[in-house]
């Protein structure tokens, strides 16, 4: 019979074989081998306890499956720092013998990982083994986290100075490291000191909250609003818990108060068939109940989205429309400023801005942004083309004119205007950008028919 601790490594190795496979598959993305040699090793040093576990309890050959288990974990630590240099693009600039640096403890190591200076003899159980570590275990533990706190400290020193979707990975990086530690120290050093073992392979294996959470950020470019999220999954728990409380105590009614037997067959088939019936209106209730107490930040940015719809259809004064759109936009984008540009209509290559009213114009034969705002025709994120260094040029201009997103406005294929927001390099959410995605195009077709009125009643004046 298959142990827990058995099929929480077996499930741990499937996630981070899976892990392996989606990097692969998802070829031309930056910093993809140094997170793939990550997640490789971390697969073969759990393949080697796999087999020690399924295979080779009663093998002669298990000590040599023991002592080799330790050689892709060796590698572990100068992976990490290969992947923190080239976050920042730093590693090109290494020469051969800096980066052999890295790595040359580990290479000495390893011939003895196959020795007694690895680990000296076995015992095992039924399902478990447990081991003598030799020497080698205290000059690993030093260049292990040697090398993990340095790869954390240039972390930690360069965050700064990199772009808005680096210092989100980076994030997410101490998050993953945090929430391993965390775990491996619960429950490989604090439950041991208060004497319970049971739960060891626990910490062992928490290190595939490392492996997929950093898998996750740097195959990510758009992240994911932390608070909204929570906020929904609490929202879906309350949910669950009230709807199958309310049958509970439905339950209890039957059996106590009215005596009904629901353990005879008849009796419950037609309980599940009630509850069949009823439970999507029950939850549907329950739902409304739930969101009128909890507070949900998805439901107000579908509301603002809602009232930025009524704003373009209903205005007829584009002062008044621009000032209204503005204000909804910030009760979701904690923005510093917007600019909104339209298209002279005497000469539709100069832009003057309208909102906040001034003088600055921007003209299509110097500006990079209009061109690649009419050839794209969706929204720009400054963040992204920093990240992807797609147009040098481009990202420039973006810059010195402070500019996070800019939307443009269109009209029968032609572009009539933009509007400009400084988000102080604040990264914005996948909610946010979808928000936006959305403004646009009401915006495209809220301005250009706001325009042809403007323009029927001066001639009609």
């Amino acid at each position: 019979m298959i142990s827990l601790s058995t099929l929480v490594l077996i499930g741990v190795w499937l996630v981070n074989f899976s892990l392996l496979i989606f990097i692969l598959s998802n070829k031309h993305k930056l910093r993809q081998w140094p997170i793939f040699v990550m997640v490789l090793l971390l697969v073969l040093w759990q393949s080697t306890e796999l087999a020690n576990v399924l295979w080779l309890l009663d093998s002669p050959y298990l000590i040599w499956s023991v002592r080799a288990g330790l050689l892709p974990v060796l590698y572990l630590a100068p992976a990490f720092i290969w992947l923190v240099y080239l976050l920042f693009d730093k590693w090109s600039h290494f020469k051969f013998w800096q980066k052999l640096f890295w790595w040359l403890p580990a290479i000495l190591m390893s011939p003895f990982v196959f020795s007694d200076f690895n680990l000296k003899n076995i015992t095992t159980t039924d399902t478990q083994v447990n081991y003598s570590p030799g020497g080698l275990y205290f000059y690993f533990a030093i260049y292990f986290v040697s090398l993990m706190s340095w790869g954390l400290v240039v972390l930690i020193k360069n965050r700064k100075k990199a772009g808005a979707i680096v210092q989100r990975q980076i994030d997410y990086i101490f998050i993953a490291t945090a929430l391993t530690t965390i775990a491996a120290v619960s429950f490989n050093v604090i439950l041991p000191i208060l004497g319970e073992y049971s739960y060891y392979f626990l910490g062992v294996n928490s290190a595939v909250i490392f492996s997929f959470i950093v898998t996750y950020a740097l195959f990510k470019y758009r992240f994911i609003d932390f608070k909204i999220s929570i906020y929904r999954v609490l929202i879906d728990l309350a949910r669950l818990f009230v709807t199958g409380f309310i049958f509970y105590l439905f339950t209890l009614t039957l059996n106590y108060l009215v005596k009904i037997d629901l353990t005879a067959k008849n009796n419950f088939l037609i309980f599940l068939l009630f509850v069949g019936l009823t439970a999507p209106l029950v939850f549907r209730l329950v739902s409304k109940l739930v969101v009128s107490f909890l507070l949900d930040p998805s439901r107000d940015i579908a509301r603002s989205e809602d009232k930025i719809a009524e704003i373009l259809r209903s205005s007829r004064d584009m002062n008044v429309l621009f000032a209204n759109l503005v204000k909804e936009i910030g009760r979701v984008i904690d923005f510093s400023e917007i600019f909104i540009y339209l298209a002279k209509k005497d000469n539709p290559k100069v832009f003057y801005q309208v909102f906040p009213v001034g003088e600055r114009l921007l003209n299509w034969d110097s500006s990079e942004l209009l061109k690649h705002l009419s050839a794209v025709k969706e929204l720009i994120n400054t963040a992204e083309i920093n990240y992807f260094k797609t147009d040098v040029q481009l990202s420039q201009e973006l810059q010195a004119k402070q500019v996070d997103v800019a939307l443009p406005i269109f009209y029968n294929q032609q572009l009539l205007g933009v509007l400009l927001l400084d988000n102080d390099r604040e990264l914005l959410s996948i909610q946010q950008i979808n928000f936006l995605h959305r403004v646009n195009q009401y915006l495209d077709i809220a301005v250009g028919s706001l325009l042809l009125y403007q323009q029927a009643m001066a001639k009609k004046a």
